[in-house]
Formats: C-alpha cells, sequence, structure tokens
C-alpha cells in the first residue's frame, strides 16, 4: 500500500485561516444549564458581571484580535497577571517589612554621643 505523502502548504493555510474559518462548517452548541454549571465548575470559573467603558470594550477587542484571541480570554490573562505581579509586591513589601536592621556600632557611639 502506497504511503500517503504530507503536504507542506496544508500548514500555511491553517496558520493564514484559509482552513478553518469557514462558518458553514460551524456548530453552535446547544448545551443545558446544568451542563455549562457542570463545566464552569469543572474550568474552576464563575461568571460574572462587569460594567465597563465602551471605548475600553473596543479597545480590548482590538487589541485581542491584534493577538489572535477573543477579549474575554485576554482580559483573564490580564488580571492574572495583575494578580501574579500584585502578589509579589505585597510579598516583597512583607518580607521587607518584617526585615529588622540593627544599627551599625557607629550610629550608636554618635548617637550617644549627641546625647551623652
Amino acid at each position: 500500500m502506497k504511503q500517503p505523502t504530507y503536504d507542506d502548504s496544508q500548514d500555511v493555510k491553517w496558520d493564514d485561516g484559509t482552513y478553518g474559518t469557514s462558518e458553514e462548517h460551524v456548530l453552535k452548541a446547544e448545551l443545558s444549564l446544568d451542563v455549562m454549571t457542570q463545566f464552569d465548575k469543572a474550568a474552576s470559573m464563575t461568571l460574572i458581571s462587569i460594567r465597563l467603558q465602551d471605548e475600553l470594550i473596543a479597545d480590548l477587542k482590538e487589541i485581542a484580535g491584534l493577538h489572535g484571541i477573543g477579549y474575554q480570554p485576554m482580559v483573564r490573562q490580564l488580571l492574572k497577571r495583575f494578580v501574579v505581579a500584585e502578589r509579589k509586591i505585597l510579598a516583597a513589601r512583607n518580607e521587607a517589612m518584617q526585615i529588622q536592621v540593627e544599627p551599625q556600632q557607629h550610629c550608636v557611639e554618635s548617637l550617644k554621643a549627641a546625647v551623652g
């Protein structure tokens, strides 16, 4: 039996959107509320509602589009990055506050002489 050959040109068509973007091959999944609840629980996700300015949403959508993702996944990424960075800052601040600096001997002697 003849082995099928691999066509490298198909990779480009997938990457540039020639393949995989036709709406005629898209079927929206109709999932029950119970299934969606199970999905959210399994993914550790909670549906929230937040009000944002129209211009901010438009900017987020534009930037997300340039990155090739939806704006909601991008907002999740942004929030996650913020939380990670903020936790590092708070941990460093907490560590700095717990460090007790012993005064150097010459400072103690200068203080004693000034008070003395």
